[in-house]
């Protein structure tokens, strides 16, 4: 048998440590900026409910949407697939949660996220009903595990994220009680992904799993592979109330190797989120 690159290959316990320790200088300074700034700076100009004057505000955050995944195992350039026969879907969800500060003229939010991602890949199937047959010659198989027509994968993850929100404030001048900001920042994404035969879920290939072989004895979180993540995207809110805004976020998320589906033979892997949320500002902290 041929045996496969590890994950150490990829994922060196030498670069996680630097990883590690950027990403925890970087949200250090963030929180000490949350905790010592304390200037009057009005940042958003819009209306009395969108956000307090203050930077003294902190606030609490949730929302909930949909993971459109881009990678190597992606039937699609843009946009999700499903398969019929195993009942598998592309589109995946999670769930984000955070706590944020009005600082520098924008908002510096500390976040937890949870989620799953997946992809599909046919080799197979009829062109003329304008679906895309990959060539087989894109198949990453380090095991020769798999001798089928099409692979499917699915990625559960938890992720550690610090983000900056700069309120576009000349655009936002338009509108009553709605603010729109551009939002960046980097995390840290811990993962488990197994790949399989789209047809037959036979086992191809894993990270996060002791048997990549075969699939089994799924690592735990602490163990689980990792990687750093940087990201870009705006957010939308409408002031509810003084305390309650409705958040509306689209973020595109690339991730700083090409593991997070089980297979590696072109770019970095990345996804889009699709989010709805809430957040409540707490005043005069």
């Amino acid at each position: 048998m041929i045996h496969g690159p590890s994950i150490g290959m990829f994922l060196q316990p030498k670069s996680f440590i630097v990883h590690m320790k950027n990403f925890i200088l970087f949200v250090s300074f963030l929180f000490s900026v949350m905790i010592s700034n304390a200037q009057e700076n009005p940042v958003y100009p819009n209306g009395e409910n969108v956000r307090p004057p203050s930077s003294q505000a902190w606030g609490i955050l949730f929302s909930y949407g949909a993971i459109n995944f881009n990678g190597d195992i992606k039937q699609y350039d843009f946009g999700t697939a499903t398969q019929e026969i195993g009942d598998f879907d592309e589109l995946r969800y999670a769930y984000n949660v955070g706590i944020r500060r009005i600082s520098y003229g924008g908002v510096i939010e500390l976040s937890f996220s949870k989620g799953e991602m997946a992809g599909l890949k046919r080799y197979t199937g009829n062109e003329e009903d304008d679906d895309i047959v990959h060539s087989r010659e894109e198949i990453y198989d380090p095991y020769n595990n798999f001798d089928g027509n099409g692979e499917k994968f699915m990625n559960q993850f938890i992720e550690f994220n610090a983000s900056y929100l700069y309120p576009l404030k000349e655009l936002n001048t338009y509108f009553t009680d709605f603010d729109v900001s551009v939002k960046a920042g980097l995390g840290m994404n811990i993962f488990t992904s197994q790949k399989e035969d789209l047809f037959t879920d036979e086992h191809i290939y894993s990270y996060g799993y002791d048997d990549d072989v075969n699939g089994n004895d799924k690592n735990s979180w602490s163990n689980a592979p990792r990687t750093s993540t940087l990201s870009i995207g705006l957010v939308g809110e409408y002031g509810i109330t003084k305390e309650l805004n409705l958040i509306f976020e689209s973020t595109y998320k690339t991730s700083m190797d090409d593991a997070w589906d089980a297979t590696i033979v072109g770019d970095n892997d990345s996804y889009y989120y699709f989010g709805i949320g809430v957040a409540y500002n707490v005043f005069d902290y």
